[in-house]
């Protein structure tokens, strides 16, 4: 949690991680992306994918291409050629090549899900569903598939389909924490409230250190109505936060929420001591809502440096 989040349910926050966003059997493009995977085996094609691992990326290309030309119908050199193409962000190019590779490989998964996450780059993300749905149907194992379907389903507001290939995920992977928590959030999209605040239970199954986590289901328990266990789950975020400079301001607005003014304020006067900036994030951040009107708290706000960084010190 950022200091600049607003204190609510962060709507279209979605975790992504490395593992789920890269290409297959890509050696690193300068963006995130799995371990080296050589999908060409022969040995004449591994300086092509050396030169590729080296960064020579445009060599790499021509290598590939002076393949192709004694050998057109190459499936996996095809493959190659459009890992290149889209580490060098030349995509359309990318998308070309990697339907050329299926023409002559069509049980290719890894080359439909790469052409996904390119097309997801685009934020072509019908296109890139239909993508990733090849994939699936060429490896029913490919869970990064189905993953970033879930995601492009995110793009499109389509929760009620996300959550679903989110429970596909969690069904063969009860502890995919991504999954686990996006299904969370798409479902407070929905307003199936009562659901969300199991799935975010499940989260913290998976991860109870996880702050994001007891975050949320503390502002959705209070969004509910149910304001005691928002007190424990907000309590429970507070003890994960380590105490320093860059959570401040996240502990204050949380002590607000609660009913304790006196400490909010307190954390709020070192937040803005560490960083002058929090006086502006605390007129706009939700968490701080109940206070914005209390003459103590603009008292606040209209402090000079100076007054903060003393009054910071006779507290502390």
């Amino acid at each position: 949690m950022d200091d600049e989040n607003q204190g609510q349910m962060i709507d279209e926050n979605f975790a992504e991680n490395s593992e789920n966003s890269g290409c297959a059997g890509c050696s690193g493009c300068g963006g995130t992306a799995g371990d080296p995977i050589e999908i060409v085996s022969e040995t004449e094609s591994d300086r092509g994918v050396l030169l590729h691992q080296l960064a020579e990326r445009e060599k790499a290309l021509e290598f590939y291409e002076g393949m192709l030309a004694d050998d057109p119908e190459n499936g996996d050199v095809w493959y190659n050629k459009a890992l290149t193409l889209h580490s060098l962000s030349r995509f359309y190019e990318a998308i070309d090549a990697y339907d050329t590779a299926v023409k002559f490989n069509p049980k290719d998964s890894d080359a439909y899900y790469n052409k996904g996450v390119i097309q997801s780059e685009l934020g072509l993300y019908n296109e890139a569903i239909e993508s990733y749905n090849k994939a699936i149907e060429a490896d029913a194992e490919n869970i990064d598939a189905f993953y970033n379907k879930a995601t492009a389903l995110l793009q499109l507001r389509q929760f009620d389909e996300a959550v679903k290939v989110y429970d596909i995920i969690l069904s063969g992977d009860k502890n995919n924490f991504n999954a686990a928590y996006n299904k969370a959030l798409a479902l407070v999209q929905l307003e199936r409230f009562d659901e969300a605040i199991d799935a975010f239970d499940a989260v913290i199954l998976i991860d109870p250190k996880s702050k994001e986590a007891w975050y949320d289901k503390a502002h959705l328990l209070l969004k509910t109505g149910k304001p005691e266990d928002a007190k424990e789950a907000f309590s429970n975020t507070i003890k994960l936060i380590p105490d320093l400079p860059d959570s401040w301001f996240r502990i204050g607005g949380i002590l607000a929420v609660v009913g304790q003014k006196k400490e909010s304020l307190k954390y709020l006067r070192r937040s803005i001591n560490s960083n002058p900036e929090a006086r502006e994030w605390a007129k706009e951040d939700l968490d701080y809502e109940s206070l914005w009107d209390d003459p103590d708290f603009q008292k606040i706000l209209n402090e000079s440096d100076a007054e903060i960084k003393k009054a910071v010190s006779e507290i502390e």
